[in-house]
């Protein structure tokens, strides 16, 4: 929802809040979170606008230092932008719990100047408005003390009406469907078995990559197709957005001649793959 921080000011009294962390750029990116949050009662205080005067500046120090645990909203903006980065660097050398939340598989720690042990939830992976609500309200260090009574919030009722109209009418829509079809059934029967035999075939044939970074690699190497042997054999290059946890799984990769990593991973102590590769650094170098 556009504007909504204009409807829902930071909370601005003495019990336990919790402080959310986000770029301005991104603060209708982060509604759904907000949402949640307001639905549930947490109390949430969040930096609205420009700080206009030092008194101004203090009195926010004073708020996201007083809050008992931060969230913040982990993207690119957030990075970039001074106040969020310098709010959770001071937050975190205080030693006051934080949880990250990724929009997006790319790791931004080092960008933002976060330790390892920081707690991460990964958005990207939450499909359902439950799992989110779940990932978030028993994430290490949410606390229930930080939940009070729920925020009325304009436009949500309707939003929910909206919402089971669409599910009546798509069970609607599912009912006519497997009417229509019914007549048709058995002439595509044939198809459908031939079809099955297919796809039985093509998962005799997957390769198993148990490493999540290599994996991630390699469905992108093949298109987003499926992961099998005739597949991954004609992969020569392999782009790596973080270093992975083992280098095991390269052997499922015999035409493989060039592994790219990321320039910051030259900063850590991770081992190089072994073997007949050449390491590029994406970005540029080799």
């Amino acid at each position: 929802m556009k504007n909504w921080y204009s409807q829902y000011p930071p909370y601005e009294g003495n019990e336990p809040y919790l402080y959310f962390a986000f770029a301005e750029a991104d603060r209708e990116r982060v509604w759904d979170i907000m949402r949640l949050l307001l639905e549930r009662g947490c109390r949430v205080w969040y930096n609205r606008g420009n700080a206009e005067g030092s008194e101004e500046i203090l009195r926010r120090q004073d708020r996201y230092m007083g809050a008992s645990l931060t969230m913040l909203y982990l993207s690119d903006e957030a990075c970039r932008d001074p106040n969020t980065k310098s709010n959770i660097l001071v937050c975190q050398k205080k030693s006051k719990p934080i949880i990250c939340l990724d929009p997006d598989s790319k790791d931004r720690s080092l960008a933002m100047g976060l330790r390892e042990t920081i707690a991460h939830i990964p958005l990207y992976k939450l499909k359902r408005r439950e799992d989110l609500e779940n990932a978030i309200l028993h994430a290490e260090g949410f606390s229930q003390d930080l939940l009070g009574e729920p925020v009325e919030q304009e436009g949500i009722g309707e939003e929910r009406v909206l919402s089971r109209l669409s599910l009546v009418f798509c069970a609607l829509a599912v009912v006519l469907a497997v009417m229509v079809f019914a007549g048709i059934r058995k002439a595509v029967s044939t198809a459908a078995d031939a079809q099955n035999s297919q796809d039985q075939a093509a998962l005799s044939d997957q390769v198993t990559i148990s490493d999540p970074v290599i994996f991630d690699a390699v469905k992108e190497a093949v298109g987003g197709g499926p992961v099998t042997e005739d597949a991954v054999s004609q992969i020569t290059s392999l782009h790596l957005e973080r270093m992975p946890e083992s280098w095991e799984d390269l052997a499922f990769l015999p035409s493989l001649k060039d592994i790219w990593i990321p320039q910051e991973a030259l900063l850590g102590d991770e081992p190089l793959p072994e073997g007949d590769y050449t390491i590029k650094l994406s970005g540029g170098g080799a």
